[in-house]
This record gives C-alpha cells, structure tokens and sequence, in this order.
C-alpha cells in the first residue's frame, strides 16, 4: 500500500486497545468503536500502563460508536474485529457498512473454533486473517488499560490456501504482518493457523470453564481438591485427541503437561481469571459455543470420545443462560427461555433456515389474516418480569387491584426514595406528532444523563436508525429535538427513575396508565409506539383487570379498539398503538436480529407518514447534519 493503511478496530477493550496503539505507532490512521467506554475515551483518550510498552501512554485514535458511524471516516484497509465471538452477535452484519467489497482486509483476534464461517459466508470475495493473541490485559475502568510485561499473536489466512492462491489476500496479510512487527508486536506468521487455534484450545477448553462453574481463579481451583488437578488434565487430553484426529499431530500430550505444570507453578500465588470467569462476575455471556459447543461438535464427527468437554460445554452452556436471563437471587425456572419445536438446518438463501424460521414470527401483514380468514399473526414467549402489588407507591389516580389479583412483592423491588435524588426525565412531546414512544421508566444512567435511553448498552438509538424511523443514527442528547427532525416525541409510563423495570411495582405500572392516557388525549400523536411487552401488559391490566391472554398477545399494530386516547364524544378516535421489543440491555431473550424484524414495519410506516404529509429530505446541511421542509417550513440539524 502507498499510504498508510486505514484501520477500524472494532472492539476497543483491553485487548483492541493494545492493538490500536501499536498500529499507530506503527503510522496507520486508526478509527476505534468504542461502547461502553465511549464517553471516557472520547473525553480523555486511552491510557495504558503496560510492563511491555511502557506508563501513561495515552493515545487518542477517532472514536465512533458503531462500523456505520464510521463510514465518514474510510475506506478502510482492514477491519480488526476484538469482541467477543458470540453467534447471536451477528458481528459480520455489523462491521458490514465498514467493508469494502473485495478490499477490506478482516481481521479477527478472537478465541474458539470455527470464528470464521460467518464472515467468509458474509464476505465471500475479501481477504480474511485469522489472529490467536496471548495477551494479559485489563480494562480496570473506561479508557484505562492495564498490561502486563507479555504480548504473543499469531495470525495466517483463512483458508490457509488462500494465501498462496490469491495475490489480494497474500498483500493484505503481509502488509497487516510488517505493521504490526513495526508498532512492537511479537508477531508471527503461520501456513495454517488452525493449528495454533487448537492449540490455545488447550487452555479455553479446561480452565476457562472450570473457573468460570466453580468462582474460582486457577490455583485456587487446583487448591481445593486433590481431584482437581486430574479434571484439567484430562480435559487437555481430549483437546490433544480432536487436534491429533484432525492432523495436527504438533499438539501432543506432553503439550498439555506442560501447560499443566505452568499452572501447577503457580500454587500459592494469585492465580489467573480466565476470560469467562471475568464474565461471569460480571453477568456477560460467555464464549461457550466457539470454546466448547463446536470443538464437541467436531469430536463426534471424528469419532473422538470427550465426555468431559461434553459436560463442561452442558454446564457451561446452562451457565450462560442462566446469566442472561435470571434475575439475582433466584435460579432459572425454565419459562423464561424461547423454546422451538422443530430446528432444521438446512441453508435457506445463505442463512440457516433455525434463524429464518425463528425470525418468521415478526412478520406481518396489513391484515394479519391470511386468505382463509385465520390468523397469521405470531405468537413469542417471552422471559416474564414478576409484578408486584405496593399500594402505598400507587399515583392517586390508580385504582387499587383486587386483593386476590395481589401478588408477594418481588425481591428486587426498591421504593420510591431510593432513587429520590436523582432528577426525573422531560417528557419530549408536541401536539400532532407522526408518533410518541412510550418508555417502561428512566434508568439511572438515563436520569443522571438527562436524556432518554442513555445507557450504552440499550438498543433504542440503534434500532430507531436501522428500522428507518431516521436517516442517521441519534446520540441520546438529541432527544430534545425528535420532534423538530422527525416528528416523533418520548415519554415513559412511569416517571420515577430504578435500576431497572424489575425494581418497580405493579401498581406503579397501573398508575400510569391513565396518565399516558390523558398525554395522548392532550397531544394527540397518530401513534403510540410501545417499547417493549410489559408496558403493553401493564396497559391491559388497567383496562381489562385481567393478565393479557396467549391468543390475545401480539407485537407489532394492535386491534383498532386499543387506541390510546380515545375519549366519548370527541371526534379524535385516538392514537394507533404498535408493541415493539424491550431495547434494554439487560432483555435478552431477543436477539438483535429479532428486535430489528420487530421494529422495521414501523419504521417503514412511519417513513410512509412522512411522506404522506409532504415531507421532503433535501440533504445535508452546509453545517452537517440533515435537513428537512415540513409543513413548509426548513428544519435541521447544524
């Protein structure tokens, strides 16, 4: 390449910023996605104390929340993609818009088998790089890295053929290669580096579980039982089984003792915190497919007995989704996963026909009837949130609940006065808006912010973009001016700011109900947009007195009868309602992908709308930003 490479790094953790520095130190023009520690590293930059690299390094790369807010600032040469490998993160999708076709070098440094499929599925005709890292870093608090005195990264194409076999492939990874030995990695090139990712294989297959089951750092492990010592053994034997039956006859057992004895050494010391027990401490999911559930997969297809990486990988597994989706304190019932009768899979149009069947149940029809007058409309189970009864935090204006629908306060719930300092949220409303979304209640990050859904991890902005209810994606800040951009206003059914939904009470639920109510009536939008299932049920109990039914429960655009704001005698018929997902960060019994097939036919109505009412988009502004003329007048953002 004649000028220096452009980089988006994808990732930028504790180990993405590692590389971030050393690819600028190496000359490339660098562009980091950052989430959690987005605000840290936009105001102060990264800080690094490293053993290796030296201290208070601090570094200040462009920082973007996501691949598309990147766009502005490529072509990019390469993607360096530092998540976690999870199948439900459809990360391929994600760093998409960042991608050139047949150009852009993708590079992935993350653990498991088998991380590739997705995005040589997904991008066919560009180079792909394969990473396995050896490096022990910590993000001790946003933006602020710690590393120790030891950095190892192995890379090779994927497929190892391509390398010889396309000259794109050969520059990308030669180039990636000389950078990065500029910026002071130790790195190394390998013809297959599927072998090396086995080889690491050792270590995530045994101890990563192990520690993340039992809360327990390796040595401390090995300490509890002279049982111990045997189980990691063992299971780094059936790692050297599957490699040896793929050919990779380099990875032998002395190989496992050796790593065996590495952690042995290290008896009364402090031990080391595999990745997923870091997860785990801190309610993440976890790497189990790629680490566990594929290399199983492929020891069956060899013939290979390894019952005890098939027991890890079933705990492990039950671990993960106990994580996501039981509430503290209380184990997993069981009605809170998505069960499926039936998972085919086969390839439909390129994708597995699981998710495609999955993902049809959030289509819909005009009409939700098909020709023969029956229903089309699908029917989700979803995870749901116990709801209490707290009479004495009910608004006037509830109605207090017949003692026999009362149920046992959850342990979760927290009063009013706990979160009584911080300041409750501005509604954003105007008369005759396209439509209002209607929020459960402020979080804490949320209310500290001032503005709506302002938590990282919440999907809200993300999803009002890609669903194309705006042309570009919203920081939370620009709440205040939905109604002047796009004719859309937020509110919430409960004013009051918690930790999360859980922490409030049914009552509080019910109470608000008329209240959203009489906001409707006042500003009189074309429709409600109801962000997620237990504000819609907590609406159904105020009006009915009765839970929400199986048959009566939908997402998307609900029956005519349930407008909100209708009111005897007045021509106004009300606003139209539409159920979309939870955005929260901590719903996860949606994935992403589902939450988009959700919101995307509002989305598209509410592009319609706009359109309708003459609406015209006339591009950017000559200081940034879109314009738009509405009602004859010119709006913007400058």
């Amino acid at each position: 390449m004649a000028t220096a490479p452009k980089v988006l790094l994808h990732g930028s953790g504790a180990i993405g910023t590692i590389y971030v520095y050393l690819l600028q130190k190496a000359g490339c023009h660098v562009t980091a996605v950052c989430r959690s520690n987005y605000e840290a590293a936009t105001t102060k930059g990264f800080i690094i104390d490293s053993e290796m690299y030296g201290k208070g390094i601090r570094i200040r790369p462009k920082i973007v929340r996501t691949p598309s807010e990147a766009v502005e600032y490529g072509p990019y040469d390469y993607v360096v993609v530092c998540t976690k490998a999870l199948p439900e993160a459809n990360t391929a999708e994600t760093i998409a818009p960042a991608v050139t076709e047949r150009t852009t070098c993708i590079v992935l440094i993350q653990n498991g088998i088998g991380i590739e499929d997705e995005y040589a599925e997904r991008f066919p005709d560009n180079p792909l790089v394969s990473c396995v890292v050896y490096l022990p870093t910590t993000q001790v608090e946003p933006g602020r890295i710690e590393m120790a005195n030891f950095e190892l990264l192995e890379i090779g194409t994927f497929p190892a053929s391509a390398y010889n076999s396309h000259a794109n492939v050969k520059g990308a990874a030669d180039t990636l290669l000389a950078k990065l030995k500029e910026g002071g990695s130790n790195v190394n090139f390998y013809s297959d580096i599927q072998e090396k990712r086995w080889n690491k294989l050792l270590l995530n297959a045994s101890w990563n579980p192990i520690c993340a089951l039992t809360l327990s750092r390796d040595v401390a492990f090995l300490a509890s039982s002279a049982a111990g010592e045997k189980l990691v053994s063992d299971v780094m034997q059936e790692v050297v089984a599957i490699s040896q039956a793929l050919g990779y006859t380099a990875i032998t057992p002395a190989m496992a003792e050796d790593q065996m004895t590495r952690a042995t050494d290290r008896k009364g010391g402090r031990g080391i915190e595999p990745s997923m027990l870091v997860d785990v401490l801190n309610g993440r999911r976890m790497e189990v497919e790629f680490i566990l559930g594929v290399p199983v997969k492929v020891a069956k297809s060899l013939g290979v007995d390894v019952p005890r990486m098939e027991t890890l990988y079933a705990l492990s597994k039950a671990l993960d989704e106990a994580t996501a989706l039981r509430q503290p304190g209380k184990s997993l019932a069981g009605d809170e996963v998505v069960k499926h009768e039936q998972k085919p899979n086969v390839a439909v149009h390129g994708k597995n026909a699981a998710f495609r069947g999955h993902l049809e149940r959030f289509q819909y029809s005009s009409s939700n009837t098909n020709a023969e007058g029956t229903s089309t409309t699908p029917q989700r189970v979803t995870r749901k949130r116990p709801l209490v009864d707290n009479d004495h935090d009910a608004k006037s204006a509830a109605t207090s609940p017949d003692p026999a629908e009362k149920r046992r306060q959850s342990s979760r719930y927290a009063p009013p006065s706990t979160y009584a300092h911080l300041p409750k949220l501005t509604d954003i409303l105007e008369p005759t808006l396209i439509c209002i979304f209607v929020g459960t209640n402020p979080g804490i990050r949320t209310a500290t912010a001032g503005h709506a859904y302002a938590h990282p991890s919440n999907l809200f902005w993300k999803l009002l973009h890609s669903s194309g209810c705006t042309d570009v994606r919203l920081r939370p800040e620009d709440d205040v001016n939905l109604p002047q951009w796009y004719a859309m206003g937020n509110t919430n059914i409960v004013e009051r700011p918690s930790k999360d939904a859980a922490q409030l009470s049914k009552t509080e639920m019910a109470a608000g109900t008329p209240i959203l109510e009489e906001k409707v009536r006042r500003y009189r939008p074309e429709a409600v947009c109801i962000v997620g299932k237990g504000i819609w049920e907590a609406v159904w109990r105020w009006r009915y007195k009765r839970e929400i039914k199986k048959g009566e429960w939908k997402y998307g655009w609900q029956d005519d009868k349930e407008r909100i704001g209708r009111e005897e005698g007045c021509e106004w018929e009300g606003a139209r309602v539409y159920v979309t997902t939870s955005t929260s960060g901590l719903s996860a019994s949606t994935r992403p992908a589902e939450k988009e097939e959700v919101w995307r036919p509002f989305g598209e109505w509410v592009c319609g709308r706009r359109k309708a009412e003459g609406e015209v988009w006339v591009g950017r502004a000559a200081g940034g930003g879109y314009v738009h003329a509405r009602g004859g007048e010119y709006h913007g953002r400058r």
